[in-house]
């Protein structure tokens, strides 16, 4: 019997890709920033030392340089302009690279929900001669070839043109209290203009976008458009939100049998979210896990609630914490549920008693007690490691966890030169500003003009 396997594989792998190019930025970033400091650093002094600014008659400022240092001018120029221009392309390039990603992702989607359900290829409208189904030999490779010939129609529509379709295919709505659909629109319309116009807004852009509502009314024709970091993160999160929901949206449409592998996988999703502090998407995902119409069973939706809950308590919010926790009864529920609810409302000695309770050989165990971000804060408490040694006769000793590469570099990069922390590369004219100054200098006796 088909599972949701695939589903599961294909987005763990999307998650995983992009996760990597979301940490190459910074890292990447940071080895550029002391390139282009000297760059610029260089380029300056040479400025100042060696080049005149001159005004003629016309009041046009022109810059000389001796004929002598003219090529260590155009040198020392094109290391900054260079510099400068790998800070604009790597974020764009990365960025590229996200939707990239997303458009695989889909691909391997159209790959499982085919697998799982042929029959909704019975409307293709794909056709094949008589001399094409010899070729293929048998009907394995004819369905194979329609699966190809439909997802590359498929990946050649717009990205708002691939949500009708699978609307159309599944008979599902998939953009119903979507909030992030317009961002989805906005990104995948700016990755066309960085692809094809360099940024440089287009009408088709704004057409496209307006139409789906995005926020863009600052945004004119022409305008060129980059990639900031607040940008580039904000896509990461729409991307992974986007295809979380779309893959078990789909699971739980086409395998309603698996409802306990997709319950268990979109919380696992959500708990590494939570254990990286990411807890904004963390909390639209689980929101979204909690709202389901079905699940598995009560256990398996009580994980969402407590997650949701942990969250919210780990953000110190509180409040909203407990709120989310009070919607559910939790008199009847086993004990690892009510010591979860001891816990994030601060009810430490009930917390303590439950883990007594629970013992050494329960639904809660020693690493659970080291590793579960939802023990963070009552680990700290004295009375939290005495009740732990009384459990298992052992001290209670911390699990550390290791930290990522990305923040390991950020750190060593930082205590070698704190400059970092500012960020305060000085800018330069760019060579095509420098040459529009100079354009119009004459040579003269003992120096040229560049």
């Amino acid at each position: 019997m088909t599972t949701g396997k695939n589903l599961h594989k294909n987005l763990e792998s999307f998650l995983r890709h992009i996760d990597a190019i979301r940490d190459t930025l910074p890292m990447t970033m940071l080895l550029i920033q002391p390139y282009n400091k000297k760059a610029n650093d260089d380029f300056s002094k040479f400025l100042n030392e060696n080049v005149e600014e001159i005004e003629d008659d016309n009041g046009k400022k022109r810059l000389l340089v001796k004929a002598d240092e003219s090529k260590k001018f155009e040198t020392l120029e094109r290391n900054a302009s260079t510099s400068a221009l790998a800070s604009k392309i790597i974020p764009e390039s990365l960025f590229v690279s996200l939707i990239s990603q997303y458009d695989a992702f889909l691909t391997r989607l159209l790959r499982a929900i085919y697998e799982i359900k042929p029959d909704v290829l019975n409307g293709s409208e794909r056709n094949l001669t008589f001399s094409q189904l010899v070729e293929m030999e048998t009907v394995e490779n004819a369905r194979d070839y329609i699966i190809d010939k439909e997802i590359d129609t498929v990946l050649r529509k717009s990205h708002s043109e691939q949500f009708d379709y699978l609307e159309k295919l599944l008979g599902i709505k998939l953009r119903e209290k979507l909030p992030i659909w317009q961002t989805f629109i906005e990104i995948t319309e700016r990755r066309n203009l960085l692809v094809h116009c360099d940024g440089v807004v287009s009408s088709q852009y704004v057409k496209n976008c307006k139409e789906h509502k995005c926020q863009i009314d600052k945004i004119k024709v022409g305008q060129r458009l980059g990639i900031e970091p607040k940008y580039f993160t904000n896509a990461y999160k729409c991307l992974y939100e986007i295809a979380t929901k779309l893959t078990h949206t789909i699971w739980r449409k086409l395998l309603i049998s698996d409802l306990k592998d997709a319950d268990r996988e979109l919380n696992d999703v959500c708990f590494h979210l939570i254990n990286t502090n990411s807890f904004e998407l963390a909390d639209i995902l689980l929101e979204f896990g909690c709202n389901q119409k079905r699940h598995f069973n009560d256990s398996l939706k009580n994980v969402f609630i407590v997650n949701g809950s942990l969250s919210k308590y780990l953000q110190d919010k509180k409040e909203e914490a407990k709120q989310i926790l009070d919607k559910k009864d939790w008199s009847a529920s086993s004990d690892d549920f009510k010591l979860a609810y001891s816990v994030l409302t601060d009810d430490y000695e009930i917390a303590y008693e439950m883990m007594l309770k629970i013992g050494d050989n329960g639904d809660v165990d020693k690493s659970d007690y080291k590793q579960w971000p939802l023990f963070n804060k009552i680990r700290e408490e004295e009375k939290f490691k005495e009740t732990y040694k009384d459990i298992f006769k052992e001290e209670y000793t911390v699990m550390e966890t290791p930290m990522k590469p990305i923040q390991e570099l950020i750190n060593r990069e930082i205590k070698k030169n704190k400059e970092l922390k500012e960020k305060t590369v000085k800018k330069v004219d760019s060579a095509k500003e420098l040459k529009e100054k100079e354009s119009t200098t004459p040579n003269r006796v003992g120096g040229s003009a560049i």
